[in-house]
């Protein structure tokens, strides 16, 4: 009776692996998968219904898969004919997940079923678990991908199990159903050699097993055999299988492909072996030599770790597998998913912290390889040849290399000294402690926030824009007007200020009738003054037209760039005064102001709007700056600014009141002030800033919301969780993306709740409903009503506006994002925004003298981004390794809710999607700093980070501001190749 029960599965564990299951059919269903890969198994599958297996592998046909798992694929294919499923139905993306995902459970429940017998009743099988059943490297590939990896995986985990208990036949057995599913069970028979062979050193009875050496040879050949009859008869069975394995291995005479490991991080992706690598080496050669030494390797840690009494089938598939992917050449870029299951089945094996480290890190590396090979799949960056991409795959490829080192160096200390590091052990608390209560706010303190704030003002603010601008145009919407005027001075060039357009133009003529410029006036050219050569000398009368546009100002300029006097011209030529010295920037729009610091002035005058691709509350902010300081640089830019310079305390809040440190608060403030995309994010008139304001303010009022249901209960919480839901409400109006902060919100919220029930407090029940009706009321219909009054300017410029047209905005809202397929020089994708490698080129001053330089980019902060990736891998290892903390999983939560929906946007993306995401990172830097024991050292780090970014700020404040600097400093600041905004 005992036995059985050790032997049953927990509740808890069916309810991890469904969940795992579930997510992996879901994300089967909603992505469309690799499509190479896809349309080989669909028509794989159809050819084996239609002309069943002795016709499959017909002449010139291309299937380099072996026999093994066409059945699946056969069945699949069956099904889908019976269901008259199309290539493109989600349901035919489903059942070619559905067997990889119930063996991706099966390899969770198997890890927790070892880790169990190493450990019982400690949360080491738990935590191992989890992590393999929601392993977001096993998740891409299975649910995303759609490969079959998960069921090749699983037999030679059971193999290499079996063989740690020295049950050499059914793995035999085991290895060569693997073998059957894919020839890269190969890279696994050294391994299983080792095995046997160690198996008769280790047994007296020699005889026996040298026979039991090749009767496992055998066995394992049976798999392979019986699968290929069908396929092949019996008499061309074995060379047409010896013709497919080794056809298959050899099909691709490349370095690497797409995997990012060593020879990548040299340089090797896509690269001919002929090619010479390094010093007269060719590839070939090198990753031969790669593999010998792994090899070696083997050898020694499966002789020294049998003689010592060590010897353990998983830790060496782990390492050889592994070695194999991360050295040698002809590697794909899912090679290393069964050698880091086996990393985690032996760290469960062994109860070994270090070998899960080393899981835990090929993991992520493994996933961002896949991710980037699958985001760039039909694109014209396929290959992998950009400067981002290349960089992508080297600074990963490194990363994968230094966790196999980790790997190494358990494999020597486990083979050779037989010692495991342990998990660590930390009882859970009964009930969830209640909060520590905030410190209180000292003078000092806020004399320091106000000064941080003053001083962040002045900087955002300077050199911001002009605050003068012509401000009444002459308005040829849906008409022609025509103006004449003389020249009192000879004219080399003519400056145009245009307003809104829908597609007009201007025209110049002389006396004659002799059109001397026509200029085109359209989206692009609103509100940005532009430079034409027009040779017109003095006296000479001119005739200027302007079709379906508004035109604010002209100016004549002479030859050495000064004003021209003119008589007459009207409108056009109303307010001289009020043009610039020079064109730039400050007095022109760039980027995407064109349409939302456009849209901010045509709400203001009731014009019909431009932009409606996005809620309305950012472009009615703009609109409020436009209203107090003109339709002007300064002006357009001015609300934008403001909030960029509110950003910066609330940043010293949030992180106040995460850590009870003032002093944290005081470097989060500081590196917010300096970071790169606050200050060039909130100067330019779009409506990210204000997303990521909104959604910073979310955070803060439901991190207070929480630690105050723990103190006070719900009923002593409603402040907060009415804020919180305000907030909610004004980054949905502001940016869709503020809906995806509501999933990180409401996991919190519900989250608080199941801690308050574990305190069993008296009248739980009644805080709960209480609960559940604030978060309809704040977090569903407060957030709904203020999105809706985010249209009022919709309402004042129509008063017919009404709920219908509403909604008809939004469905045009998600059909135009949903269908975008344009591209852009300087788009980007998510994994590139973790370390900044694409900035966003918003803008190049063209008209500066020869050796000076002017452009304005949007850049990642250096320190608040790569410092914070750091810390959210140390918070994440943290908490999948059983230390982490509330504060942490909150910071993380909110983070990958910010990030995690742009994993699957396939439309063209940019850096500055990841500004609200880097707002957790710089609370992630706040909490690690907070958590460090050596108090000094903390500070001395937060000082050193500080004054890292002042460093940097002042470097690189020309092109976050657009200042002209020589060209030398301008070219020094690309420093890396991917980079590319002078």
């Amino acid at each position: 009776m005992t036995q059985q029960r050790n032997n049953k599965i927990p509740g808890t564990l069916w309810l991890l692996l469904g969940a795992a299951l579930a997510l992996r059919l879901v994300l089967a269903l909603v992505t469309e998968g690799y499509p190479y890969d896809m349309s080989c198994f669909v028509a794989w599958g159809e050819k084996l219904v239609a002309e069943g297996p002795a016709a499959f592998y017909s002449e010139g046909y291309f299937a380099d898969y072996p026999p093994g798992y066409l059945f699946v694929l056969g069945l699949v294919g069956l099904i889908r004919g019976g269901l008259s499923l199309s290539y493109e139905s989600p349901l035919t993306y489903l059942l070619l997940a559905l067997v990889p995902s119930l063996c991706d459970c099966a390899a969770a429940a198997l890890v927790w079923r070892v880790g169990e017998r190493t450990a019982p009743g400690s949360r080491m099988p738990w935590l191992l678990a989890a992590f393999t059943a929601f392993n977001p490297l096993m998740l891409f590939d299975t649910g995303v991908w759609k490969q079959i990896d998960g069921a090749f995986a699983l037999p030679l985990l059971l193999c290499f199990l079996l063989l740690e208990q020295r049950r050499y036949l059914p793995a035999a057995l085991l290895y060569g159903v693997a073998l059957a599913i894919k020839p890269q069970a190969l890279l696994f028979g050294p391994v299983l050699a080792a095995c046997f062979l160690a198996g008769i050193a280790l047994e007296p009875d020699r005889l026996r097993a040298f026979g039991r050496c090749f009767g496992g040879a055998l066995v394992a050949l049976l798999p392979p055999l019986a699968a290929g009859i069908p396929f092949y008869g019996v008499t061309a069975l074995v060379p047409s299988l010896v013709e497919k394995y080794f056809g298959t291995v050899s099909g691709y005479p490349y370095a690497s492909i797409n995997a990012f490991n060593w020879m990548t991080a040299l340089g090797g992706n896509w690269e001919p072996l002929e090619n010479s690598a390094f010093l007269g080496v060719d590839w070939h050669t090198l990753g031969w030599f790669s593999i010998l030494a792994v090899t070696g390797g083997l050898v020694f840690f499966a002789v020294r770790s049998a003689q010592r009494g060590h010897f353990s089938p998983l830790v060496l598939a782990a390492y050889y597998g592994l070695g194999v992917f991360t050295f040698a050449h002809c590697m794909h870029e899912r090679y290393m998913v069964p050698g880091v299951l086996l990393a985690l089945l032996a760290a469960a094996r062994w109860n070994d912290i270090r070998l899960y480290a080393a899981g835990f890190g090929l993991s992520l590396t493994g996933f961002l390889n896949l991710a980037t090979v699958y985001s760039l799949t039909g694109s014209d960056d396929e290959w992998l040849t950009s400067a981002t991409s290349s960089t992508v795959a080297i600074v990963v490829g490194l990363a994968e290399t230094v966790c196999f080192v980790l790997l190494l160096f358990a494999v020597w200390d486990i083979a050779l000294n037989g010692h495991a590091l342990p998990l660590p052990e930390r009882r859970r608390p009964s009930a969830p402690p209640v909060p520590a209560p905030q410190p209180r706010w000292q003078r000092r303190e806020v004399l320091a926030l106000a000064a941080l704030t003053a001083a962040t003002a002045v900087l955002s603010f300077a050199y911001l824009g002009d605050t003068t601008a012509p401000q009444t145009p002459l308005d040829a919407t849906d008409t022609t007007l025509t103006e004449t005027l003389t020249l009192e001075g000879d004219a080399a060039a003519l400056w145009v200020y245009p307003g809104v357009s829908f597609g007009g133009s201007l025209v110049v003529t002389d006396e004659s009738g002799t059109v001397l410029l026509q200029q085109e006036l359209g989206y692009s050219t609103c509100f940005s003054w532009s430079e034409s050569a027009l040779a017109v000398p003095s006296g000479q009368t001119l005739t200027v037209s302007v079709y379906n546009a508004q035109v604010f100002e002209l100016s004549f300029r002479g030859a050495e760039g000064g004003p021209v006097p003119v008589t007459g011209g009207g409108a056009l030529c109303d307010e001289q005064d009020a043009v610039p010295e020079t064109i730039s920037q400050l007095n022109s729009m760039y980027f995407d102001e064109i349409y939302h610091g456009r849209t901010g002035y045509e709400q203001l005058h009731k014009m019909p709007v431009y932009e409606t691709t996005h809620p309305p509350l950012g472009k009615d902010l703009i609109m409020a700056g436009i209203a107090v300081f003109g339709m002007t640089g300064f002006g357009w830019r001015f609300s934008g600014t403001l909030f960029g310079v509110l950003l910066v305390p609330l940043a010293w809040c949030f992180a106040r009141r995460l850590t009870r440190r003032p002093w944290v608060a005081a470097v989060a403030g500081t590196l917010l002030a300096l970071d790169f995309m606050r200050f060039a994010q909130s100067r330019i008139a779009t409506i990210d800033i204000y997303g990521t304001f909104f959604i910073l303010l979310g955070a803060y009022c439901m991190l207070w919301y929480c630690q105050s249901v723990l103190q006070k209960g719900v009923g002593g919480s409603l402040l907060p969780m009415a804020l919180g839901g305000i907030a909610f409400g004004l980054g949905c109006a502001a940016k869709w993306t503020g809906i995806y902060a509501g999933g990180g919100l409401a996991i919190l919220y519900l989250g608080v709740l199941y801690a308050r029930w574990r305190q069993r407090q008296p009248g739980f029940w009644q805080e709960f409903r209480l609960a559940a009706g604030g978060g309809v009321l704040f977090y569903v219909l407060l957030p709904l009503c203020i999105y809706i009054a985010s249209y009022l300017p919709y309402w004042w410029r129509d008063a017919s506006f009404s709920l219908g047209d509403w909604w008809q905005c939004q469905v045009s809202m998600y059909n135009y994002h949903a269908n975008l397929e344009a591209s852009h020089p300087f788009e980007s994708r998510w994994y590139t925004w973790l370390l900044g490698l694409r900035p966003v080129w918003y803008y190049q001053n063209t008209h500066l003298a020869a050796g000076l330089k002017g452009s304005i980019a949007g850049l990642g902060g250096p320190v608040i981004w790569l410092a914070g990736l750091f810390s959210l891998l140390v918070l994440l290892w943290r908490q999948v390794s059983g230390r982490g903390s509330r504060a942490g999983a909150g910071v993380l939560l909110l983070y990958g809710t910010q990030l995690i929906p742009w994993m699957l946007v396939t439309r063209c993306t940019f850096l500055y999607h990841y500004f609200p995401s880097s707002m957790f990172c710089l609370a992630a830097i706040a909490l690690v700093l907070s958590r460090l024991q050596d108090r000094h050292l903390a500070r001395r780090i937060g000082a050193g980070l500080c004054i890292t970014a002042l460093a940097l700020f002042i470097l690189y404040y020309p092109v976050l501001s657009g200042l002209p600097i020589p060209a030398a400093w301008a070219d020094a600041l690309q420093i890396l190749p991917s980079f590319g905004f002078y």
